[in-house]
C-alpha cells in the first residue's frame, strides 16, 4: 500500500486539493441567498478557508513540476508565497470559528486582529530565524506551515467545533431539527482535522508536533494527504447538507407568502362583505328611522330617534374606516423609507435627541414582507426611546439599506447606551425588538459602542436574483428641530 500511494503521491495530493476546492465552491454558489441563521451566514467563511486550502495543497504538485523549467529563485520564491498563502489560510479559520460563535463585535475585532497579528509574528519569526540558520526556502515553506497549524488551524478548528455545537440550538429554533446531527458530525469532524494538525507536522527545522509525516506513513502506509483529504471529503458531504438550510428557509418563506396572500383575500372577501351587506342595512335601517324622525319635529321620540341615526352614522364611517384598513396596501421600500423619516422627524422634533435618516438602494429592493414597514416603524421608535431615555442629549444614526436578498437596518447613537437596571421596560423593550425581527424571518443584534450603542436589524427577502447592482450611496436626510 506505501509503494501505491508513494507512486501515485502527484494524484493524491491533487485529490485532497480537489475535495477542498469542491467545499468551497459548494458554499461559494450559495452565497447569494440571504439567510436569517449565523450558521449560513458564516460557512462563506469555511469556503473561504476550503479554497484557500485547494490552492496550497496544489502548491505541492504545481511546484515540483515547474522545478524542471523555472530558475531556482523563482521557485524558492513560489515555495514562499505557498508558506504565506497556507498560514494566511488558517486564519480564515479562526474567522470561520469566531463567526460561529456570535461574540461581541468589538471582542471578535480584537481577536482577528491577534489572529492577523500571530501570522504576521510567524512569518517575521520565520524570516529571522531562518536567515540566521540558513534555511532553504522549502525548510522555511514547512516550518512556518508547521507552527501556524498549532497555533492558528487548530485554535480555528476547536473554536468552529464549539460554535458548530452551540449552532444546533438556533437549528431547533428555527424548526430545523432534521440538521441538528448534521451539525453536530461537522462538529465531530473539525476537531479531528484539528488533531490531526497538532499531532502530525512535516518534517523541518520547526517541527512541533508529535510525530512527521514520513514517520507516520512508515507506520500506517498511508499518507497524511489520504487522511486530511477524507476528512475534507465527509466536510463537503456535510456542508451540503447544511446547505439544506437555505432551502428550507426558502420554503418558509414560501409558506409565508401563500399565507400573506390566503389572508389578503380573506380581508379583501370580509370588506366586500361589510361594504355590500352591513353596511347597506345599516343605511335602510337609518334611512327608515330618519323618515320616522320627520314627521314631527316637537315629538321628544323624534329628536331620540334623529340621535340613534346619528349613532348609526358614527358606526358606518367606522365601519368605512375598518374597510380601508383592510384594504391597506403592501408596504413598499419607498413607503417604509417615508415612515421612517417621519418618525426621525417626530422624535428630533420632541426630544433632546439629534436624528438622521439615510436610506439606501430603494430601487434595489426585492419583495418585501407583509408587515415589514409596521415592525420596522416599532423597532425604529423602540430603538429612539431607549435612546432618549437612557443616551442623554446625543446624535442617532438611522441607516435603512434595500439590496435584493436583504434589508439591513441599523440605528446607532454616541449617548451612555442601553441600561437595564434603571428600567425595567428596557429590557421588555429590547425583547419586543427581537420578536419583531424573528417574526419577520430575519435576527436582531444589539452591541455596545464607546460611546453609545449599535443596534442592527437584517431581514431576507424572497428573491433568487444575485445583486448585480453596484452597492448604492446613502442618501441623508437631516431633521432639524
Amino acid at each position: 500500500m506505501q509503494q501505491f500511494f508513494s507512486q501515485n503521491q502527484t494524484i493524491v495530493v491533487f485529490a485532497h486539493g480537489l475535495v477542498f476546492f469542491s467545499l468551497g465552491l459548494a458554499v461559494w454558489l450559495q452565497r447569494r441567498r440571504a439567510s436569517r441563521l449565523v450558521l449560513t451566514n458564516a460557512l462563506i467563511w469555511l469556503a473561504a478557508f476550503a479554497t484557500a486550502e485547494a490552492f496550497a495543497t496544489w502548491g505541492n504538485v504545481f511546484i515540483p513540476i515547474q522545478q524542471s523549467y523555472m530558475d531556482a529563485t523563482l521557485i524558492s520564491g513560489l515555495q514562499i508565497l505557498q508558506g504565506l498563502l497556507e498560514a494566511a489560510t488558517y486564519v480564515l479559520m479562526v474567522q470561520f470559528g469566531l463567526r460561529l460563535l456570535e461574540l461581541d463585535r468589538g471582542l471578535r475585532r480584537w481577536l482577528t486582529a491577534a489572529s492577523i497579528g500571530i501570522w504576521g509574528l510567524i512569518i517575521g519569526a520565520g524570516i529571522v530565524v531562518g536567515h540566521a540558520q540558513h534555511w532553504t526556502a522549502i525548510e522555511w515553506e514547512h516550518s512556518v506551515d508547521n507552527v501556524a497549524a498549532l497555533c492558528l488551524l487548530v485554535t480555528g478548528c476547536v473554536l468552529a467545533a464549539i460554535g458548530m455545537w452551540r449552532q444546533r440550538g438556533a437549528l431547533s429554533a428555527a424548526g430545523m431539527r432534521g440538521i441538528r446531527p448534521y451539525a453536530a458530525a461537522t462538529a465531530a469532524v473539525l476537531v479531528f482535522y484539528a488533531l490531526i494538525s497538532a499531532v502530525i507536522v512535516i518534517g523541518a527545522p520547526w517541527a512541533p508536533g508529535v510525530i512527521t509525516q514520513a514517520h507516520w506513513l512508515s507506520l500506517t502506509g498511508i499518507p497524511v494527504d489520504v487522511v486530511q483529504g477524507l476528512a475534507g471529503l465527509v466536510l463537503c458531504v456535510l456542508a451540503a447538507k447544511l446547505l439544506e438550510i437555505f432551502e428550507f428557509e426558502a420554503k418558509q418563506r414560501v409558506d409565508a407568502l401563500e399565507r400573506s396572500r390566503a389572508i389578503a383575500e380573506e380581508r379583501a372577501r370580509f370588506g366586500r362583505d361589510l361594504h355590500d351587506g352591513t353596511i347597506q342595512s345599516i343605511y335602510a335601517a337609518a334611512l327608515r328611522l330618519e323618515a320616522i324622525a320627520l314627521r314631527s319635529d316637537d315629538d321628544p321620540m323624534c329628536a331620540e330617534v334623529r340621535g340613534v341615526v346619528g349613532d348609526l352614522n358614527h358606526v358606518t364611517d367606522d365601519i368605512r374606516s375598518y374597510i380601508t384598513d383592510l384594504a391597506q396596501t403592501p408596504d413598499t421600500a419607498s413607503g417604509i423609507a417615508d415612515r421612517l423619516r417621519e418618525l426621525g422627524a417626530e422624535f428630533d422634533a420632541e426630544s433632546q435627541l439629534r436624528v438622521r435618516v439615510h436610506v439606501a438602494g430603494i430601487a434595489a429592493s426585492g419583495p418585501i414582507p407583509q408587515g415589514a414597514g409596521k415592525h420596522l416603524k416599532q423597532i425604529v421608535r423602540e430603538a429612539l426611546s431607549n435612546a432618549a431615555r437612557h443616551a442623554g442629549r446625543c446624535s442617532v444614526d438611522v441607516r435603512l439599506a434595500f439590496a435584493t436578498d436583504e434589508i439591513e437596518l441599523v440605528v446607532s447613537d454616541n449617548g451612555r447606551g442601553i441600561v437595564h437596571d434603571d428600567d425595567p421596560s428596557a429590557g421588555l423593550g429590547l425583547r419586543n425588538m427581537h420578536e419583531r425581527a424573528r417574526r419577520m424571518g430575519g435576527r436582531l443584534e444589539v452591541t455596545s459602542l464607546s460611546p453609545g450603542t449599535r443596534i442592527t436589524v437584517s431581514i431576507p427577502l424572497d428573491s433568487d436574483l444575485p445583486d448585480s447592482t453596484p452597492i448604492p450611496q446613502y442618501s441623508s436626510a437631516k431633521v432639524m428641530p
